[in-house]
């Protein structure tokens, strides 16, 4: 715990005092000026006056079914059902597919149960799942389809303690977690599968710490003030072939008030990632150890170039490790999930959120009931960039725009997003708001 404790206080160190300043002028004269609005946006109180709604606390649930399909597997229809406050500020959400078949998926989660009264909070999650991964090439110059596509189980168990004091002005988080994963199949980009896998184990120790500085006038839905979070996590891999390295991240994000309820919030993220211990860069070692038996195969090229793609993935993170991804629900979310990743990420955000109604409404509908207190549109624009050697991370930036639609019911934000980049055009449809760093906050 004091090894991960002073490699965040060395982070921050380095940050505030330039000894690995990584912003180029433009986009760190944009980070600076979040420092900069709070006095210019808050005059007269700073931080803003706690407020709070009780309705947020009432009881609320979500069932519905959540099909899906995988090519060349089968598909599946889960279950999932959440009740939020069933228990003071305890949250539950199962996920479970009924009928057994070739996608099996398995997760449990409890959240804010309280061991302390409204002190010290308590976090498990559970879930066993087959899933599709896509495992793209690195950095940010990789294509649409230069990937390899994974087939796997992954099982995980973390446990998670969340202490908040001041009214919530401060929080800090600690989080174990372990895990293992196998894949029995990989795929390219044109269908054909692999199935002759060497090394389809892996297995993985995660060790977080994080605090949260939050003084805005509201914990779940902040219309005006600044949040601070740093996290730092750790992953040790069974594998000595594989390096274990640790990530420290910085989210920093600004809400100003706009025509009495609306808000514009501007965010800015960073995301490092270093090496603690080293594990194998020969490529031909690697690719002893994770070849795909492509002599046994029929389509063998196309097999020859999705083991150079998962070769080449494991050689360049075990020299570089991987900071936090861009792309997906949180992030860039015109891109799939894990779209762009190296040693190095940042993400800058505007995002426009108006709400037009903020009536309390009860609501008891089939798969959803309890008290809706905001209905909110969202526009928003990011742009972002990866890149293992820290001086070009913002040499070549992506962008990602589009608009949501957002709904409060009984403390939970039903979100859903519609985002627009290079790639095309992305859905998103989750709970909880974007631009968020772990679990800091929820």
């Amino acid at each position: 715990m004091v090894k991960l404790f002073l490699s965040s206080l060395t982070f921050i160190i380095k940050v505030v005092y330039g000894r690995s300043l990584f912003l180029f002028k433009g986009y760190k004269y944009l980070f600076l000026s979040c420092f900069l609005i709070p006095s210019l946006a808050f005059p007269f109180e700073f931080p803003p006056e706690r407020t709070k709604r009780e309705a947020d606390k009432e009881l609320g649930w979500m069932f519905a079914p959540l099909p899906g399909c995988v090519e060349g597997v089968g598909c599946a229809v889960p279950i999932a059902g959440l009740i939020s406050n069933f228990y003071k500020s305890t949250d539950l959400v199962i996920l479970k597919t009924l009928a057994k078949g070739d996608i099996e998926a398995t997760v449990v989660q409890l959240q804010k149960f309280p061991i302390i009264d409204e002190k010290l909070f308590l976090k498990v999650l559970y879930y066993d799942w087959d899933i599709s991964l896509l495992n793209y090439d690195r950095g940010i110059h990789s294509g649409k389809k230069d990937y390899y596509q994974t087939f796997e189980n992954v099982n995980s168990s973390t446990i998670n303690l969340q202490s908040q004091f001041y009214n919530q002005h401060l929080e800090i988080q600690i989080g174990y977690s372990s895990g293992g994963s196998e894949a029995s199949k990989i795929f390219d980009a044109e269908e054909n599968q692999f199935t002759n896998i060497q090394s389809p184990l892996r297995n993985w120790v995660d060790n977080t710490i994080g605090t949260q500085i939050d003084l805005t006038d509201n914990h779940l839905e902040p219309r005006e003030g600044i949040r601070f979070e740093l996290l730092h996590n750790a992953t040790d891999y069974e594998l000595s072939e594989l390096s274990d390295y640790d990530v420290n991240s910085l989210n920093f994000t600004t809400y100003i008030p706009f025509l009495g309820s609306d808000t514009l919030l501007i965010n800015a993220f960073q995301s490092r990632s270093y090496i603690s211990e080293q594990g194998l860069t020969d490529e031909n070692a690697l690719r002893e150890k994770f070849a795909l038996g492509c002599d046994l195969e029929k389509e063998a090229e196309a097999c020859r170039e999705a083991e150079n793609r998962r070769v080449n993935y494991w050689q360049a993170r075990n020299r570089f490790g991987k900071a936090s991804a861009l792309g997906g629900i949180n992030r860039m979310r015109a891109y799939s999930l894990g779209r762009y990743y190296a040693g190095n990420s940042s993400n800058y955000s505007l995002e426009y959120r108006l709400n037009f109604s903020e009536k309390q409404t009860p609501i008891n509908w089939i798969i959803m009931g309890g008290v809706r207190t905001v209905l909110q549109a969202a526009f928003f624009y990011e742009v972002g960039s990866v890149s293992d050697d820290i001086s070009e991370l913002h040499q070549n930036m992506r962008t990602s725009f589009g608009v949501g639609f957002r709904a409060i019911i009984s403390g939970l934000i039903y979100r859903f997003d519609l985002a627009k980049g290079d790639d095309g055009i992305a859905p998103t449809l989750f709970i909880n708001y974007p631009l968020s760093l772990g679990t800091l906050g929820s």
